[in-house]
């Protein structure tokens, strides 16, 4: 998830330092409505395996279609992998120093009669932070199968119900492999840490930082 994340996060920033580049911004909107898009896919194909998430995912789902800004970018999603066309209408004027001040908005099209008033970059922004609105839920309902952090500790692993070889088996290892002797006297610790070389890193915690998910901003 945390690379879907990055890749509209990536986007996103090219679009606000390229604004005023006309087809240039169009091509970078299209790569990150795409890029926003999947993230929700990514997170029900990681997810659904996982107890009661496929009904706790329906109750988010619910309310981000009746969420007018999300519902709006999913539909111009799907004209724009479908059409190829990007309906935005970009201005440039000067100010009094010489610097070009440049925006996009939206434009209606026969497709999306209605469309949100405002800047492009600040709408694609919230709608990205509605969508961390949900990962960030994700992360705090089902902190122990996604977040490094909490699976990889003895309090993690009694929540799921795991012994330590069920994790070495989940990461691909033989039943035991961890079963050496260490310096430390906490053996189970040890173990613990050993296989958490293998689990990844931790990485949306940036991105919910970044946007400020869960402060003021992010509510």
């Amino acid at each position: 998830m945390a690379d879907k994340v990055g890749e509209a996060d990536y986007f996103l920033d090219l679009m606000k330092a390229r604004l005023g580049h006309f087809k240039e911004f169009e091509y970078l909107l299209s790569a990150f409505l795409s890029a926003a898009r999947s993230i929700t896919f990514s997170l029900q194909a990681v997810m659904n395996k996982y107890p009661d998430f496929p009904e706790w995912y329906l109750l988010r789902q619910e309310k981000l279609k009746k969420n007018d800004l999300a519902r709006f970018f999913v539909d111009l999603r799907n004209h724009v992998i479908k059409v190829g066309t990007v309906p935005v209408y970009q201005s440039g004027a000067w100010d009094r120093s010489g610097q070009v001040l440049s925006d996009a908005e939206f434009v209606p099209i026969p497709e999306i009669t209605e469309v949100p008033a405002g800047s492009v970059v600040v709408l694609a922004e919230q709608y990205l932070i509605d969508i961390l609105d949900v990962l960030k839920e994700c992360y705090e309902d089902y902190g122990t199968y996604v977040d490094p952090r909490k699976l990889f500790t003895k309090e993690g692993l009694a929540e799921l119900n795991w012994s330590i070889e069920d994790l070495e088996e989940a990461l691909g290892f033989p039943r035991g492999w961890t079963k050496i002797e260490f310096e430390r006297e906490d053996l189970e610790a040890a173990r613990i840490d050993a296989l958490s070389r293998y689990g990844g890193d931790e990485d949306m915690e940036q991105y919910f930082a970044k946007y400020e998910i869960g402060s003021a901003k992010g509510e």
